[in-house]
């Protein structure tokens, strides 16, 4: 008998669950439809390893123009040799780091796919998970729109392969947000405290803000508005509409684009835009990317183009790639009528 007096051996740390026997097969389901889809297309699987030195994944973070914290969820450890090692906290860090050490040279288009867990410190009281299950795609050496394009059909084909009906895919741009907070003069906090408003669609907390940075009443009156540029493709219009900076105006005209090349797919009607999208891993570029699903209670993928993320580990190669949380992606399946 356990001594209830002591701590429980048999009970797992907060935010980590075991998988038995029916859930384990769900799981493994969700993961091999995945997979073979991906391989179906020409996808080539990379196995990335579960732990590495700890500065990977402060490098990553910090390649980006806004962090979001990555670096402060990572597990860290010493190895027995006093080295600072650091459990996998996101696989497009590892591949980055893979395909510049790797495949610098290389000239054509690279597309892989990896699967397994990623480990984060989540805070206890948010709930969430601190070990999470991904299946992802990335393509390398392709900047077009083109690429954009493939990327966001994958993730319409792929959810619609599950049987899902009404998950929708959101599609923003970091560069239209950028551009507003260049035009702004935002810096340091100020602009770290807005954007955290921004993710949260935060209207009323938006507005107090700005009152306290003293920006000019036409920037504040388009940041303000910014959580309301959701919706159709029509929206793009009324983005374009709202400011003159030519980073801005540039990624909308992308958007656009990018529109143009999937408005014709069969399943382009569960793609949403989304101007107010910011939250990322803090070294996205362009096209940011997020799916949903009725009854899931936050994103069942996530990703975007990282264009600069190989360079900080000394070879330049453009990109875009998503991850399917496997997790989050089961339980859409079973609550489906």
């Amino acid at each position: 008998m356990v001594d209830q007096a002591n701590k429980n051996p048999l009970r797992l740390p907060a935010g980590i669950k075991d998988f038995i026997f029916a859930e384990a097969e769900e799981h493994r389901v969700v993961e091999r439809g995945l997979t073979d889809l991906l391989q179906q297309r020409g996808y080539r699987e990379i196995i990335t390893p579960t732990f590495e030195y700890g500065e990977i994944f402060e490098i990553a973070t910090k390649a980006g123009m806004i962090r979001n914290g990555l670096d402060k969820k990572v597990y860290r450890f010493l190895d027995r040799d006093a080295n600072l090692l650091a459990l996998r906290a996101d696989f497009t860090a590892q591949i980055a780091r893979i395909a510049a050490g790797r495949f610098a040279e290389m000239e054509q288009i690279l597309k892989i796919f990896y699967t397994g867990k990623v480990f984060r410190a989540e805070p206890h009281h948010e709930g969430r998970s601190r070990e999470k299950w991904q299946v992802g795609f990335e393509i390398f050496n392709q900047a077009s729109v083109e690429a954009d394009a493939e990327a966001v059909i994958n993730i319409l084909e792929a959810l619609d392969s599950f049987g899902l009906k009404n998950f929708r895919v959101a599609i923003g741009h970091i560069g239209y947000f950028h551009g507003l907070i260049k035009e702004s003069g935002l810096t340091g906090e100020k602009r770290h405290t807005l954007k955290y408003l921004v993710e949260r669609k935060d209207m009323a907390g938006i507005s107090r803000h700005l009152e306290q940075t003293g920006i000019s009443n036409e920037v504040k009156k388009i940041l303000q508005r910014l959580p309301d540029l959701h919706g159709e493709a029509v929206v793009l219009e009324k983005a374009k509409s709202c400011t003159g900076n030519e980073k801005s105006l540039q990624a909308v005209e992308k958007l656009q684009k990018l529109w143009t090349f999937i408005s014709s797919h069969p399943l382009a009607a569960h793609v949403f835009f989304d101007l107010s999208e910011v939250e990322g891993m803090g070294y996205y570029t362009g096209v940011m990317l997020k799916a949903f699903a009725p009854g899931v209670g936050s994103e069942i993928g996530s990703g975007g183009r990282y264009d600069q993320l190989t360079a900080v580990f000394g070879a330049e190669m453009p990109a875009i790639g998503f991850s399917f949380d496997v997790g989050l992606l089961t339980q859409a399946r079973r609550i489906l009528p």
